[in-house]
């Protein structure tokens, strides 16, 4: 009798014991989930211009605008000049958003950028969009254009334009030819007051990008720094920004390359920015992760392509960031995005042509017929190619447009009219003219149009870059000349 209790208390036993450990296994198990989705971050998302619409007349009334990038989730919310609108999911690389009646009273320019939540998320501080609110125009009107010179008078050899010290008022940040990158503040009219010397170690002609590469809410710089001056290599260094347009030593990493490009995204999305960074001497794309303070850590390069210029979008419609890569007389080639911060080897897109391109970027991201698909203009020689996406990450065949003159010509795209459509303006470095070529929005362009630009004799040799410097609502834009400014132009 003792021993069948025995027994039976010994199975008993065992029987509790695989139940406790059963227990421990599920609580085990439960606890790795909890924690795998603890650490789980959602990506910091990517603005891919232009939004629909991209232009409506003041007083027109609330509307719904449509946002396309990548990296977008559940519970994204899309910002008007810094302030959260109404926003409903679609994908991945869609959003829409609820524009107030009181955001377009009046004529002004929005300023779209994305925000995913936590953990992780945050603002798309490396990208954003323009929605003009202005009546339409029958041509486009520059005014005399106002000069800036580099702090050090050398030759500006990059630019980009963004809003450094938070104010909500478009700033540039400058490379030169003297080795300097400084940034000028806007003043909110279409005029630039002197701002802070970021580094006297550029690289003349290296790349410059921004983000928020420490998370800390405010835009910072990377840049190629030199080691000698006018000869490569380089190092590409990192300046935290203060959000008041002052910045500080952030990092210095790099392969001892010639980075001549930088594109700044989320590729492994884990809610840091990372960067992609093309070296003009042994055409690689080097793949840096980022840390979230600022670093960077090495991850992946891929060397089977020149790189003249990249750019960072979703081409084939997965939520994911590809890259589009200009090369020169090899054509354009795209790396489509694991998600992971690796990319697949580069597919040829274009076949090799000749490219006449001064030396702003050679190619741009747009969708020109507006249907939400990423399309891409580039130069080729004495022309400019369109390509029409698909939304699968294939194109058309490629259409090509004249620009006024041969020889060597920059271009930009924008809604230069507020009609909702987008347009190319072209400035040709050897004689000085200007032309625009109006946007049908189907995908399709007017013939060219020359233009003349009130002022002395100007040229945008070194590129152009647009945005409304004086927020009434129609695009500026900004020639790097060939000499020793930046010219200024608003329209009227």
């Amino acid at each position: 009798m003792d021993n069948v209790a025995a027994d039976a208390r010994a199975n008993d036993g065992g029987a509790s014991i695989h139940a406790r450990a059963k227990r421990v296994r599920w609580t085990w198990g439960a606890f790795v989930v909890l924690v795998a989705s603890a650490l789980a971050q959602n990506p910091v998302p990517t603005v891919t211009g232009p939004v629909q619409p991209q232009a409506v007349s003041p007083g027109s009334g609330p509307f719904m605008l449509t946002v396309y990038g990548a990296g977008f989730v559940s519970g994204a919310v899309v910002n008007w000049n810094g302030q959260a609108r109404s926003t409903t999911f679609v994908s991945a690389r869609e959003l829409q958003a609820q524009i107030l009646a009181s955001d377009v009273a009046k004529p002004t320019t929005g300023y779209i950028t994305v925000t995913n939540p936590a953990p992780g998320g945050g603002v798309s501080s490396s990208s954003y969009a323009l929605m003009e609110v202005h009546k339409p125009t029958e041509t486009i009107e520059p005014t005399k254009p106002r000069y800036y010179g580099s702090q050090q008078q050398g030759a500006v050899f990059y630019l980009v334009a963004a809003d450094f010290n938070g104010d909500g008022k478009f700033d540039v940040a400058e490379g030169d030819g003297a080795a300097e990158l400084t940034v000028g503040l806007g003043n909110g009219n279409g005029t630039f007051r002197r701002g802070s010397v970021v580094s006297k170690k550029y690289f003349p002609g290296g790349g410059i990008a921004f983000g928020d590469f420490n998370n800390d809410g405010k835009l910072d710089l990377v840049f190629s720094q030199g080691v000698e001056y006018d000869y490569p290599p380089t190092y590409a260094a990192v300046k935290l920004g203060n959000g008041k347009g002052g910045f500080k030593f952030g990092s210095l990493f790099g392969d001892f390359a010639y980075y001549t490009t930088f594109v700044s995204g989320d590729f492994n999305g884990d809610g840091k920015l990372d960067l992609a960074v093309a070296d003009g001497d042994s055409a690689k794309i080097w793949v840096y992760l980022g840390n979230g303070d600022g670093t960077f850590s090495y991850l992946a390069d891929y060397d089977r392509v020149f790189v003249v210029s990249e750019v960072a979008a979703d081409f084939n419609g997965d939520g994911k960031l590809d890259i589009a890569v200009d090369a020169g007389n090899d054509g354009i080639w795209i790396l489509f995005g694991n998600g992971d911060g690796t990319f697949q080897d580069p597919v040829q897109i274009v076949s090799p042509f000749g490219n006449s391109c001064a030396f702003g970027p050679p190619m741009v991201v747009n969708d020109f017929n507006g249907d939400g698909k990423f399309d891409i203009a580039f130069c080729t020689s004495s022309q400019i190619g369109i390509l029409i996406g698909n939304g699968d990450g294939t194109f058309k065949a490629p259409v090509f447009y004249n620009v006024g003159t041969q020889g060597q010509f920059d271009f930009a795209a924008g809604d230069f009219r507020s009609d909702g459509k987008t347009d190319l303006i072209v400035s040709h470095d050897s004689d000085d003219k200007f032309f625009i070529l109006l946007g049908n929005g189907d995908g399709t362009f007017q013939q060219e149009k020359m233009v003349k630009l009130p002022g002395p004799p100007s040229n945008g040799e070194g590129g152009i870059v647009t945005g409304d410097f004086n927020s009434d609502g129609l695009l500026d834009f900004v020639f790097q000349e060939g000499g020793f400014d930046i010219a200024v132009y608003l329209q009227k």
